[in-house]
């Protein structure tokens, strides 16, 4: 049959009228839901303008936990941000991003709770020691010098000596690595020895010294603190028996470390 015959042209005619009745079906509802979404977009930006200067989301309260150190005010200070500032014009993260400069601040998470509150969840460095670098620094429990002792500090810990100021710029990392190795001393003692009472930890080239509240100094090795102790424990007993006291312990013989080498105080020492 041709492709011209009476047929196929009414086949043609009825399939274009089947695109046209579609067009004139879906036309409209596209046309609607385009309508729609511009006037959604319009309805946002006006309620967007409406709530930045809405009394509605004026900061009435302040929600904080985990903060020992940092207070409101001082973190609030911070952000730039104040009793009846707009929440809606507030980046939570960019808040976040301020408060964390405060320096006992490690941490901190901001978050909105509308329409007029604002939560703030801190984590705090833990203080372990005081680093003697030219001023006294705050060490964290990561062996991180965080912020320098002022006045309001009411700190009683361990010193940690023995490096510089500049060491600890030129190599931070190390810097932490070896008063770590000090922070571990201290917690050692802190369960192995009752008292005295330790009072500060010198960073020697390979080892440690430990200076104790009566002003004993004992010599360690690196590592092993548990061993080192527990044979300092063992000295000073043997020592209190024979009515002798030392000035300083040496446990840091390495080619033979069960070893000790005692230092005994002068006057006791001159008697012998």
């Amino acid at each position: 049959m041709a492709s011209g015959s009476p047929r196929n042209r009414r086949q043609r005619l009825e399939r274009n009228a089947r695109l046209r009745g579609m067009a004139l079906t879906h036309g409209p509802r596209l046309g609607l839901a385009v309508a729609a979404l511009v006037a959604l977009g319009v309805a946002g930006l006006r309620f967007d303008a409406w709530a930045r200067l809405s009394p509605r989301f004026a900061l009435r309260s302040v929600q904080l936990v985990g903060a020992q150190r940092a207070t409101e005010a001082e973190l609030l200070a911070l952000a730039g941000v104040q009793q009846g500032t707009n929440l809606w014009t507030l980046d939570p993260s960019d808040v976040a991003r301020a408060m964390a400069g405060h320096p006992w601040v490690s941490g901190v998470d901001v978050r909105r709770a509308l329409p007029d509150t604002l939560q703030i969840r801190v984590e705090e460095h833990l203080p372990a020691a005081l680093a003697v670098m030219g001023d006294l620094y705050v060490v964290d429990a990561d062996g991180v010098p965080f912020k320098k002792v002022s006045g309001a500090d009411a700190l009683d810990l361990p010193l940690i000596s023995g490096v510089t100021r500049e060491e600890a710029a030129r190599a931070p990392d190390e810097t932490a690595g070896r008063f770590r190795a000090a922070l571990g001393l201290i917690a050692t003692w802190a369960h192995t020895i009752e008292r005295p009472a330790l009072s500060e930890v010198h960073l020697e080239e390979g080892g440690l010294r430990a200076i104790d509240a009566e002003g004993q100094v004992i010599d360690l090795a690196p590592g092993a603190a548990d061993d080192a102790l527990a044979r300092l424990v063992r000295v000073r007993a043997e020592l209190r028996q024979r009515g002798l006291t030392a000035a300083t312990i040496h446990l840091e013989n390495r080619v033979r470390p069960t070893w000790v080498a005692v230092q005994l105080a002068g006057p006791q020492h001159a008697a012998k």
